[in-house]
């Protein structure tokens, strides 16, 4: 019998279920030292033990004086005060004797002789004077209960003597990692194995929120184990997290497990990713089981599980930061499903955000580390249009968002080298990479999504890369054509060529596989026009239709076996160790509107990207010549 969702529910359906069946569930109260107490949630009140100052205190390094005495001083008329009768040295923090109501600044001081200070300036009473308690007052309230304590809150309860605090205990939570295939990262997978890094990710962040976790062995997919590892779990924990299980696989057995021992309170939510959600019950205490899939499980826990850490420790989860953002292009979204898409942000002169999606999947992962932020389209749209606008969950700070450039285009393995280059020298600011190929790259750029493009498109007709293009795509603009590279196109073959494939003409024999790059792609366009120079029918290439979207992937596509061969350049053979055919050179330029030349960022990389250091380390890729790298062509089209 195939196994089924329950009727899935809203994500703020799920979140008010959420927080009204766990609404009066706290960890216990225990007292720590103060010093120890950043990060704590306060479980009471706590009010000042003393004054702080208790005394009269000098705010200045000085003289105390009596101020009735300065009245009238000038520089015409300067007063002069007898040490230890009329004024004593101070300095800052020191208590005022009581026959004294002010202090002056030592910098406004002459002392005359041994026995005499000069002033040309009066003073009112209480003049660079801390009173009592103008820092805490004894018995005033500091801080409220279901307060998370920061580094200054230490400092503010330890001069008002307070010394220990009453605090929410830290949720023990227990994550508890399923599945036949997955092992421990540090081994090395076979064929079939996944490496079981979701509790790792889970924990991290269930740290930043104030709980301690511990995470199990990794536990098989036999349901006796399982619910074991559960029931022992479940004696010391505050809350449970079961890893994978929550889908309707053969070997999902949370659902089940979770049923006969505890109430389900939904299982699904609307959301995409992260629909698989499991929440239930087990003896008062909350139990997740979160989705295998990567950034499905990381989205469930910021949802839901971040939401019921707080809740245990007292208070509210913060709210998301964010900001709305409009897209340029059609975005589609399945009509009933809230999506969390992953986005890059780039923004206006104006400060208005625009939002270029990123590659949709539960699994891929490099797509979060790219991101500038999540953009939430409802669940009553089907996807958005140009112009429209959404919310994003920004996971960057603005600031950062701001000063960095976005390119959308061609991989290249240089940009990594670029891009790690500028951190390493502090040139404050990312150069974030979406790799679309040389086409959509260009129609990234005409939409205004991105501040620049990378492309390497021949043309057939002259020879001539990108220009012929730009023509077409940008007429009545100012574009400038920056050049990074010069590189090796050639075929990957797999190691030791058993296939024998000496060029061209062998890709047409029957037992050759080939796997080629998406439409659009600039190693697509010099791959048609290698066939057509050698009078090849693209009907005649077994593979044409498969696609690959970087050079990195398809050589990895040739080094596992998936295909014979692939075009692409040099540096990816030899990063995925596989034969490389050299077949033709080409020019790889990066490219961006004349009217941001004079940005400090642009100004920036053109520096970097001219410097000898950074031309050697990217020819010793492979295949590279960077004889024109950092020229620049202005072109009024």
């Amino acid at each position: 019998m195939v196994k089924k969702y329950l009727d899935k529910i809203s994500l703020a359906d799920a979140l008010k279920k959420l927080k009204n069946n766990f609404k009066d569930l706290r960890t216990a109260t225990e007292k720590i030292k103060t010093t120890a107490a950043e990060g704590r949630v306060t479980a009471e009140a706590v009010k000042a033990a003393r004054s702080a100052p208790d005394y009269y205190a000098s705010a200045m390094d000085g003289i105390a004086v009596k101020a009735q005495l300065t009245a009238g001083a000038s520089e015409r008329n300067p007063v002069q005060l007898k040490i230890g009768r009329d004024a004593v040295a101070v300095d800052t923090g020191d208590p005022i004797p009581e026959q004294f109501n002010a202090v002056i600044k030592i910098e406004e001081v002459n002392q005359i002789d041994q026995n005499t200070y000069q002033i040309e300036k009066g003073v009112p009473a209480w003049n660079h004077i801390r009173s009592i308690g103008e820092s805490a007052v004894k018995g005033n309230l500091l801080v409220t209960t279901a307060h998370r304590i920061k580094d200054y809150d230490i400092g503010a309860l330890l001069e008002a003597g307070v010394t220990e605090v009453e605090v929410y205990q830290k949720p023990q939570i227990t994550i508890i990692p399923t599945g036949d295939e997955l092992v421990e990262a540090e081994a090395a997978p076979k064929r079939g194995e996944l490496v079981e890094f979701n509790s790792q990710m889970v924990r991290a962040a269930l740290k930043k929120w104030g709980a301690e976790v511990k995470i199990s062995d990794i536990i098989p997919d036999q349901k006796n184990l399982i619910e074991k590892a559960l029931t022992a779990a479940a004696e010391k924990s505050d809350m449970l997290i079961v890893l994978s299980g929550s889908s309707a696989g053969r070997g999902d057995y949370t659902i089940d497990i979770l049923k006969e021992k505890g109430e389900i309170l939904f299982h699904g939510v609307n959301i995409m990713p992260g629909k698989p959600l499991i929440a239930a019950e087990i003896d008062g205490k909350p139990v997740f089981g979160l989705p295998g899939y990567p950034l499905s499980a990381w989205l469930d826990n910021q949802l839901f599980v971040r939401e019921l850490v707080s809740q245990l420790q007292g208070i509210q989860a913060a709210d998301f930061n964010q900001i709305e953002a409009e897209v340029k292009r059609k975005v589609p979204s399945d009509i009933g499903l809230e999506e969390f898409l992953r986005v890059n942000l780039t923004v206006d002169a104006e400060g208005k955000y625009t939002a270029v999606p990123l590659k949709r999947g539960s699994s891929a992962m490099e797509s979060i580390l790219k991101a500038d932020g999540i953009m939430r389209i409802a669940e009553n749209k089907e996807g958005l249009h140009p112009g429209d606008k959404a919310p994003v969950i920004l996971l960057k700070e603005k600031n950062k968002i701001k000063n960095d450039l976005l390119l959308i285009g061609s991989h290249d393995l240089s940009l990594d080298l670029i891009r790690n280059q500028l951190h390493q020298k502090n040139y404050n600011f990312d150069l974030k990479l979406q790799t679309v190929g040389s086409m959509a790259g260009l129609t990234a750029l005409r939409r205004g999504e991105s501040q620049l493009a990378g492309a390497h498109l021949l043309d057939p007709e002259t020879g001539e890369y990108n220009i012929s293009y730009l023509q077409r795509f940008f007429k009545g603009e100012k574009l400038v054509v920056l050049n990074l590279v010069h590189r090796e196109q050639g075929l990957y073959l797999k190691p030791g060529n058993p296939k024998k494939i000496n060029g061209l003409q062998d890709l047409t024999e029957a037992e050759i596989n080939y796997i080629n790059r998406q439409r659009g792609a600039g190693t697509r366009v010099l791959f048609d026009y290698l066939l057509a120079e050698n009078k090849i029918e693209p009907e005649q290439i077994s593979g044409y239709e498969k696609e690959e979207f970087t050079h990195i992937a398809a050589a990895a596509a040739v080094g596992r076996g998936s295909a014979d061969a692939a075009l692409g350049i040099r540096a990816a053979a030899e990063v995925m160790e596989v034969d490389f055919l050299p077949l033709a050179e080409e020019r790889y330029d990066l490219i961006f509107r004349e009217e941001i030349l004079e940005q400090p960022q642009i100004q920036a990389l053109i520096e970097l990207i001219s410097q000898d250091q950074l031309k050697t380390e990217i020819e010793k890729l492979g295949g590279y010549q960077c004889r024109n790298t950092g020229e620049i062509k202005i072109l009024d089209l």
